[in-house]
């Protein structure tokens, strides 16, 4: 009977080990393979991928930060009528309206990265958004453009931070955030897989991505560029980088368009000119500043074209960049070079 006994009790504690082991491999499964939640957010598909010591803790922080994602495109979106900046873009002249502190965050980065890239990122151009429908294939009219372009300038915009308001020097003034607001989603999200204890994560709208910490094993993240012309048929990356802690946004022709009489009318438009910007087909922006900064850069320097566009990459430390010109040459700034796996040195456009 003791015998017995004995081995009941080791096959007791066996089974004990077991259900242990078993556990704890299933509360560290993100340690080695990450957590993924997808939906469509921001008429796009966002992806976040995290990876962590606890999987309550990791679920919670992805839906948080999904959650997060949602709420800003709910204040942010320029179609939809409820949102805090509809209520801006419907305000009367020198009418100060009172905004959240995220549109005082975002409005003052979009003035300042206007006022750094000349004007050729401005969120005041919401006029030109209005009249130009890429879906329906729609164009604006030469009078239409005589009324609209003196309303885009950054310049007639007063905020006000210490009473959190904000109003336009002109009537009809509006802004559109299509530009910054993916990006600035993407860092108040990662902000919030930070704080939450995450150690590595992804997240990204496609045109936008942010990395922080790393994979399982420390590996890197690999980070595709697009490629501006690949078909259904074609491998659609232009170029691969391993890294992390960095922001990723990319601008291209490619996104919003329609062709009409042979010519391609995009959705990046010249704010000087209301036209859509034909000099490059894609603008990628490497950097250690946030999403938003990074989708505010891709899109000016789209507008600045090559080869300002470069120099003013070059000009700049803390971004790196490649810009597709209309002749279908890529353009590499110098510290980018060495970094980006199977770039291509040349496209057919």
């Amino acid at each position: 009977m003791k015998l017995r006994r004995v081995f009941e009790i080791i096959a007791l504690i066996g089974i004990i080990i077991l259900v242990s082991w078993v556990w704890i491999a299933k509360e560290r499964a993100y340690v080695n393979n990450p957590y993924i939640k997808e939906d469509t957010v921001m008429d796009t598909y966002v992806t976040i991928k995290a990876y962590g010591e606890s999987n309550g803790k990791v679920e919670r922080a992805v839906d948080k930060a999904m959650m997060e994602i949602k709420r800003i495109d709910s204040s942010m979106n320029f179609y939809d009528e409820k949102s805090e900046i509809s209520k801006i873009n419907n305000a009367v002249r020198e009418k100060p309206v009172k905004i959240s502190d995220d549109m005082i965050e975002i409005i003052s980065l979009s003035l300042a990265y206007a006022g750094k890239t000349s004007g050729t990122f401005d969120p005041t151009i919401g006029v030109l958004t209005d009249l130009w429908n890429f879906g329906k294939e729609k164009m604006p009219t030469e009078s239409e453009m005589e009324v609209s372009l003196p309303l885009v300038d950054y310049r007639f915009v007063e905020l006000n931070k210490d009473e959190n308001a904000i109003s336009f020097l002109k009537d009809g003034m509006k802004m559109d955030f299509g530009g910054v607001a993916k990006g600035y989603a993407v860092d108040r999200a990662m902000d919030i897989l930070e704080k939450e204890g995450v150690t590595g994560a992804l997240i990204t709208t496609g045109s936008t991505t942010k990395v922080m910490g790393f994979k399982a094993r420390n590996s890197l993240w690999k980070i595709g560029i697009q490629h501006p012309r690949s078909s259904e048929t074609e491998e659609n990356l232009m170029g691969k980088i391993s890294t992390t802690n960095k922001s990723i946004s990319t601008s291209g022709d490619y996104q919003q368009y329609f062709i009409k009489d042979k010519v391609r009318y995009h959705h990046i438009l010249n704010p000087a000119t209301g036209i859509p910007v034909s000099e490059c087909i894609s603008v990628t922006i490497i950097t250690n500043l946030g999403a938003a900064e990074a989708d505010i850069l891709s899109t000016a320097i789209f507008v600045m074209g090559y080869p300002k566009g470069m120099d003013f990459i070059k000009e700049n430390n803390e971004i790196e960049g490649i810009v597709v010109t209309s002749d279908g040459a890529v353009h590499v700034s110098p510290g980018l070079r060495e970094k980006i796996e199977d770039l291509k040195a040349r496209i057919e456009v």
